[in-house]
């Protein structure tokens, strides 16, 4: 196998390769939002060992009425502990809010981080008559969603990968096109070379 011809294969198993990868994080990102899962990345290790940190957490969105003690929900604290970010922890406690409450009839719900000692300082109403429900997870997957938010990681995963395989596919062309044409002119030579000579 001469060196260009190894090059060759090369450039376009990496080609290949990078297009592969970009497939199957594409299809992470993409697949379990058309089955309608939610998807969430863990940042903290309150769920450690059940939920390792750097997750990525799939939901089910289930009628509220429907959690029970035990299940792993994730939502976003109460406005006043100013926190923005959803938490994905266990429901520890289910109980009903009483007549004298702001929300009588209402179910309340008590969270817990799995590794934490305390139960979450929070007693909440569920918004609206749906709540996220864990339902799987893929370990380490989250660092990736967190790199690609770092704008030099995108450039370099997306960006590069994709001019790449524009050239390539721009110089397999030019050189198929330069095939093609010396194809044709061999042809031509060689019916030229065919033809009798005039007078013969």
């Amino acid at each position: 196998m001469s060196a260009h011809t190894w090059r060759r294969r090369v450039v376009s198993i990496s080609t290949w390769a990078v297009l592969l990868c970009a497939l199957l994080l594409a299809g992470l990102m993409i697949l379990p939002t058309l089955l309608g899962y939610e998807r969430y990345v863990i940042v903290s290790g309150s769920m450690v060992p059940t939920i390792p940190v750097g997750s990525v957490v799939y939901d089910e969105v289930v009628p509220v009425d429907d959690i029970e003690v035990g299940d792993i929900i994730t939502f976003v604290p109460p406005p006043e502990y100013d926190i923005d970010d959803p938490v994905t922890h266990r429901v520890v406690e289910v109980g009903v809010a009483g007549e004298n409450s702001s929300h009588p009839g209402v179910r309340l719900f008590r969270t817990k981080g799995d590794a934490n000692e305390d139960a979450d300082a929070w007693t909440m109403t569920l918004d609206g008559p749906d709540q996220a429900r864990y339902v799987r997870h893929i370990p380490y997957v989250g660092y990736v969603y967190m790199a690609l938010q770092v704008r030099w990681v995108q450039v370099l995963v997306i960006v590069l990968p994709a001019v790449g395989l524009i050239f390539y596919i721009g110089i397999t062309l030019w050189r198929a096109s330069g095939d093609g044409v010396r194809e044709e002119r061999r042809r031509q030579q060689e019916q030229a070379q065919e033809q009798p000579v005039a007078g013969a």
